[in-house]
């Protein structure tokens, strides 16, 4: 996957720290939230993280679909790792995950529209996100 410059308007983040990422689409960049107090703790372009979930709250998606109004309701959860922001992650190791209220009720493989919950990583970037399939060391 390429690596462009990316807007670093975030904070140190530590090692194994818990975060909840969602797309700004005002910013047009990722949002880090700390899931422990759920405040946004930063802006970034790309991020990676292990252990991802993928969560979309039902009842954000209802309200979604009832007002037809964006609201963030949507995110994925892993754990912040130093060395996986400058790590290179072949092609055949990640998928894109894809997540529309208007077209699926969870985040789901791209290609084959099947529900995502758990990987192994997750890589936020250019807009996207992207799971990791397989081993990729």
């Amino acid at each position: 996957m390429r690596r462009e410059n990316a807007r670093q308007e975030c904070p140190d983040l530590q090692e194994g720290q818990s975060l909840l990422i969602a797309y700004h689409f005002h910013k047009k960049c990722f949002s880090i939230r700390s899931r422990s107090s759920r405040k946004v703790i930063g802006y970034t372009d790309r991020i990676v993280l292990s252990n991802a979930r993928f969560l979309v709250s039902q009842s954000g998606r209802a309200r979604v679909l009832r007002e037809r109004m964006k609201n963030i309701h949507a995110y994925v959860q892993g754990e912040f790792m130093h060395e996986l922001q400058h790590a290179e992650f072949p092609i055949a190791y990640v998928k894109e995950a894809y997540y529309n209220p208007y077209r699926v009720s969870t985040f789901v493989d791209k290609g084959r529209t099947e529900p995502i919950h758990f990987a192994p990583i997750a890589i936020c970037e250019q807009g996207k996100v992207y799971y990791g399939v397989g081993n990729w060391q």
